[in-house]
């Protein structure tokens, strides 16, 4: 199954300058919580990624409004990316490689999608009835784990 089959297409995009608070209403306006950063919205090449939670940690320790800070203060830059002729064990292995639940899909180095762990659980749920199914609770659940032990050597290192 190639990632194409599986995106979410048409992924709404910020430039590094766009404020935290014009990414958080695309945010809620697409119900998500990760908006790519890209270099230019004509180019569309990934430079970075922000998550809510980004922006929220951001804003709590400036002590600002969102309509004061960019997504370049709180991005992260240089992101995994996957190809949309890429494969889904392919994706899962960067997935789990990189503990992140999204992905930004490219095709010839610009941005037409997003690959989300919730499009990987759709997918399969779609594709319960059907034999020799390509997407398999396995691929959660290794994606899942790969998370959780990141997120855990992450707070070990924090309390150092």
């Amino acid at each position: 199954m190639r990632i194409w089959e599986l995106m979410t297409a048409n992924a709404k995009a910020c430039i590094p300058e766009t404020s935290c608070a014009t990414a958080g209403e695309i945010m809620r306006r697409r119900q998500c919580g990760f908006v790519p950063i890209v270099d230019s919205l004509r180019t569309k090449r990934v430079i970075g990624v922000v998550t809510d939670r980004d922006i929220l940690l951001q804003l709590v320790r400036l002590d600002r409004s969102a309509s004061q800070v960019t997504v370049k203060a709180c991005m992260t830059s240089a992101p995994e990316t996957i190809s949309s002729e890429a494969n889904l064990e392919e994706a899962v292995q960067v997935m789990k490689h990189s503990a992140v639940r999204r992905l930004p899909v490219i095709e010839r180095g610009k941005l037409v999608g997003v690959l989300s762990l919730q499009d990987i659980v759709l997918a399969a749920h779609r594709q319960w009835a059907y034999i020799g199914s390509h997407v398999t609770d396995q691929h959660v659940t290794e994606i899942l784990e790969a998370i959780a032990v990141a997120r855990e050597q992450h707070k070990g290192n924090s309390r150092r």
